[in-house]
């Protein structure tokens, strides 16, 4: 299990998600920007959708340095 932040994805909040997979991951993280319709988040939604292939190519490969760079939770909480 790793914990991220809307923040974390380059969203406008700290609401905090868990999953087991990047991918379960990434599914939370965009219903989170669809689901929270203030304004930062409409707009970062849609600078998501509005992403050439290059440059989502590009987010996608940050996204994963990031993943792979936080300590799962389980053992987190072990020490």
């Amino acid at each position: 299990m790793k914990t991220m932040t809307c923040r974390d994805f380059g969203g406008p909040c700290d609401h905090k998600m868990t999953a087991e997979t990047s991918e379960e991951m990434l599914k939370m993280g965009q219903e989170h920007l669809e689901n929270t319709l203030d304004e930062p988040h409409v707009k970062a939604l849609m600078e998501m959708k509005e992403m050439s292939p290059k440059e989502r190519k590009k987010w996608n490969y940050e996204f994963t340095k990031k993943w792979e760079s936080i300590p799962d939770s389980d053992s987190a909480q072990a020490m």
